[in-house]
C-alpha cells in the first residue's frame, strides 16, 4: 500500500489517503486505487447498475458515494484513437443527459495515453463529480468511470492523476 496524502504533513489539510494496487479486467492491467474502495457485493451491482452488460468491476466505498468502475468494451481501439473515443461517449452522454454540464474531453500523455472528461451529477440535491476515461489496452477499448461528492474534487483529481501514473499491463 501507498500512503499518497499524510496529514502529519506540514501545512497538508487533506485526511491521509492510502493507496492499494488491484488488478483489473481479465487480470491484463494493474493500477493503484484508494484502498477505501473494495469490490462491490453482487447485491449493490444490481442496486446501482441494474441493466445488462454492466461494468465487469466494480468498486465502491462503504457509504456508495465514491465508486470506481473498469469495462472492457469489445471495441478495437489504438492508443492514438483515446481522445476520438472520448469525445464520441461524451456526445452520446450529452445527448441523454442535455441538462446535465460536461466538460471538453482532455488528453492525458501518461504510459497509458487517454482522454477523459467530467459530468456534474445533481441527485436529490447531492453534487457529484462523474469522471470517464477512455484507454487502450492491448488495442481493445477500456472504459474508466470515477464518481465522487463534488467536495471531493481535488483529492479525487490527485488520486485519478496517481492512479493513470500506476497502470500497467501484467501480460
Amino acid at each position: 500500500m501507498n500512503l499518497l496524502y499524510d496529514e502529519n504533513t506540514e501545512n497538508c489539510l487533506q485526511e491521509p489517503v492510502m493507496m492499494q494496487e488491484v488488478i483489473l479486467v481479465d487480470g491484463i492491467l494493474t493500477a493503484r486505487i484508494p484502498v477505501s474502495l473494495k469490490e462491490m457485493s453482487e447485491k449493490g451491482k444490481e442496486a446501482y447498475y441494474p441493466y445488462e452488460d454492466r461494468p465487469e468491476m466494480i468498486f465502491a466505498d462503504d457509504t456508495g458515494e465514491c465508486q470506481m468502475t473498469f469495462q472492457m468494451i469489445d471495441k478495437k481501439l489504438g492508443s492514438f484513437e483515446t481522445g476520438i473515443a472520448a469525445e464520441a461517449i461524451r456526445e452520446y452522454i450529452s445527448s441523454i443527459y442535455p441538462r446535465n454540464e460536461l466538460s471538453p474531453v482532455h488528453l492525458y500523455n501518461g504510459r497509458f495515453p487517454c482522454g477523459w472528461f467530467t459530468m456534474e451529477l445533481n441527485e436529490a440535491g447531492k453534487i457529484s463529480q462523474h469522471v470517464k476515461a477512455v484507454l487502450s489496452v492491448h488495442n481493445r477499448m477500456l472504459l474508466v468511470t470515477a464518481t465522487f461528492p463534488e467536495q471531493d474534487r481535488l483529492k479525487w483529481e490527485a488520486m485519478l492523476k496517481y492512479f493513470f501514473d500506476t497502470l500497467e499491463e501484467t501480460a
